[in-house]
């Protein structure tokens, strides 16, 4: 069963709950709640080291970072592929997923904070 840590506020984490639900992946949430710092407890930190959200755990193994476990997904979970296979496409829906790494989520937590 994939276990997905997760704030509903969290772009990159928006990021993966819209993969599972492209791939039709049966998941379960665990909310890490931001305010309360929970994600900097020393259970989580196992999990993931950085302290962020999303973690996803499959198997009893933690993957971490937003991009990461998309691609994670696509590569262990092939069914459904979002990947595409033209070249230059898939340039393009990289450039979106880098777009909420480096512009979207910056400016939410300039929101938030």
């Amino acid at each position: 069963m994939l276990e997905l840590y997760t704030h509903p506020m969290s772009s990159c984490a928006q990021k993966v709950r819209i993969v599972l639900a492209e791939k039709s992946l049966p998941w379960t949430a665990h909310h890490v709640n931001l305010a309360k710092k929970e994600n900097l407890n020393a259970e989580y930190l196992k999990l993931n080291p950085l302290g962020v959200v999303p973690t996803l755990v499959d198997d009893n193994n933690p993957v971490i970072e937003s991009s990461i476990i998309c691609e994670y997904l696509d590569d262990s979970y092939p069914d459904v592929s979002l990947w595409l296979s033209d070249p230059l496409l898939l340039s393009k829906m990289r450039f979106w997923m880098k777009h909420v790494d480096t512009k979207l989520h910056p400016a939410c937590g300039a929101i938030v904070a």
